[in-house]
């Protein structure tokens, strides 16, 4: 009977504790559910902040790449732009001894005239600003000469004497249309090949110049082949120019010109 008892005791308490042990091991799977669920958040951000240090990192070397892309793209319009500049300073220096070398030329034609001496005009073409002055106030007195059209050539040589070398270049053209068979026509054609020349219409002042070169009569004809030639060379021509430094020799082998051209010639190696 006793051992009954005991038994039927023993299955009470495995039934009243059993309960309580199954609600206990619910409780640490479920703490161990929400640790593992902490773990996985941490082990997500963890991922995420790699990723976006990856990210980071890839994105600074893309902007250290272009930064140094474009800084070498500086140094380079920088270079260009120096190159520029020094080559647009050459050309105004150019343009200014044309300038002044033409000015010189055509003040010691006079108010009334526009033809000098032939050995100042060839000397003039061929030397620096400073030395045509010099030789302009020691050069020989020009003489009037009359011819159709005189009016309208003196207008449009006092343009050309103030500097107007475009508005001077136009008056030149419509008084040589106006009146071909003026003794003036030569000189406005010289002239007018003076003034292209300044304005740096090289093409145009050659076939000027040829038009007045053609005068052989004429004291500027040696003169315009001269400044033919020096143009030639100019613009990277010099057999061009060479032919015509020999035209001059052959044409006109006593004039100031003709001397200009064979020191041309010898500078050149010829």
């Amino acid at each position: 009977m006793k051992d009954k008892w005991t038994a039927a005791m023993a299955g009470v308490l495995l039934v009243v504790s059993s309960p309580a042990w199954a609600e206990s091991q619910g409780q640490q799977i479920l703490q161990l559910q929400q640790q593992v669920a902490v773990m996985q958040g941490e082990i997500q951000s963890l991922i995420a902040v790699q990723k976006a240090s990856r990210g980071s990192q890839s994105a600074l070397g893309d902007l250290l790449n272009r930064s140094q892309q474009m800084q070498q793209e500086i140094r380079e319009l920088r270079g260009e732009l120096e190159s520029k500049t020094h080559a647009l300073s050459v050309a105004q220096q150019e343009t200014n001894d044309k300038l002044a070398a033409l000015s010189a030329a055509v003040a010691s034609s006079g108010a009334a005239t526009a033809v000098t001496a032939s050995s100042t005009s060839a000397a003039l073409l061929n030397q620096a600003p400073s030395s045509a002055i010099a030789a302009e106030a020691s050069s020989a007195a020009s003489s009037p000469v009359q011819g159709l059209g005189q009016a309208d050539y003196q207008r449009a040589f006092d343009l050309l004497r103030s500097g107007k070398y475009g508005t001077a270049a136009t008056a030149l053209q419509d008084f040589i249309h106006k009146y071909p068979q003026s003794s003036l026509v030569v000189d406005a054609y010289y002239w007018l090949g003076q003034a292209q020349y300044v304005l740096g219409q090289n093409d145009a002042a050659i076939k000027s110049l040829s038009a007045a070169a053609q005068h052989t009569q004429s004291s500027k004809a040696p003169d315009a082949l001269l400044r033919m030639g020096q143009i030639y060379q100019a613009i990277g021509q010099p057999t061009k120019a060479r032919a015509t430094f020999n035209r001059i020799l052959k044409q006109f082998p006593n004039t100031p010109a003709a001397q200009k051209a064979q020191t041309q010639l010898q500078a050149s190696g010829q």
